[in-house]
């Protein structure tokens, strides 16, 4: 299965479903000019309006953060994150307050990190398992009704993929949102901590009851140390400040 084409697919133009632009979340600070993002080759851009990944996260601030982070290199940036925080979380250092610097462009080989060698628990490419994680977690709070999600379906049907491609897309969008599936993609806590982030940046805020309960059902399931995840937490603020600063 090609995961480039996935990810082409997901942030092209569906110009007759509308745009959804969005500013801010996570996506938005790394592409800033002169922050972190454009210390990251293949800098994060914002989302482009009317993307069908737009579509999918949804049109609250934040929630599209995603988007702008699955253009070339995002998904290595989803990884870094949760592989500087990892690493902080490690070194027992306070969370927010470790290792300085700015992100690698991609975690380095044989960290647990790089999703060129991971594989989930069923044999896929990590950066398969982290679209997933996305695209579950952007349903928690319902916020694709059956309409919606049957007009997303027929644009996946007019993307041009591959049928593996496509079949990945349409049975994603076919499932509710399902922390527990999840869950048992990753083989290793390394893995682990990339689905949360992946998951965390496609919610945002977490400021519904239905969000924040999914985040939390994912992290038991996982078995994710509370100060790993605070770790995490911590490491996407770092990046918001970084760029806002």
């Amino acid at each position: 299965m090609n995961l480039g084409s996935i990810i082409d697919g997901l942030m092209r133009s569906q110009g007759s479903l509308g745009g959804r632009p969005q500013q801010g979340g996570l996506g938005g600070m790394l592409g800033g000019s002169g922050g972190l993002g454009s210390q990251i080759p293949g800098g994060m851009g914002g989302l482009a309006a009317g993307s069908l990944l737009s579509l999918i996260l949804g049109s609250r601030g934040g929630r599209s953060a995603g988007g702008s982070l699955m253009k070339a290199g995002g998904l290595a940036v989803l990884a870094s994150v949760a592989f500087k925080a990892y690493q902080d979380w490690q070194d027992k250092q306070a969370p927010g307050a470790g290792r300085s610097g700015a992100l690698p462009s991609q975690p380095p080989a044989g960290s647990g990190f790089h999703l060129e060698e991971e594989k989930d628990k069923n044999g896929h490419e990590m950066g398969l398992a982290l679209v997933q994680a996305m695209i579950s977690a952007a349903k928690s709070d319902g916020h694709l009704d059956g309409e919606e999600t049957t007009r997303i379906q027929e644009q996946i049907q007019q993307l041009g993929l591959g049928n593996a491609e496509k079949g990945f897309l349409l049975d994603m969008m076919a499932k509710p949102a399902d922390a527990a599936a999840i869950a048992r993609l990753p083989k290793t806590k390394e893995q682990a901590a990339e689905l949360y982030v992946a998951s965390r940046v496609a919610i945002g805020d977490a400021d519904t009851p239905e969000e924040k309960a999914y985040l939390d059902r994912l992290v038991a399931l996982m078995d994710l140390p509370a100060d790993l995840v605070t770790h995490l937490d911590a490491q996407i603020g770092a990046v918001r400040r970084t760029v806002a600063g």
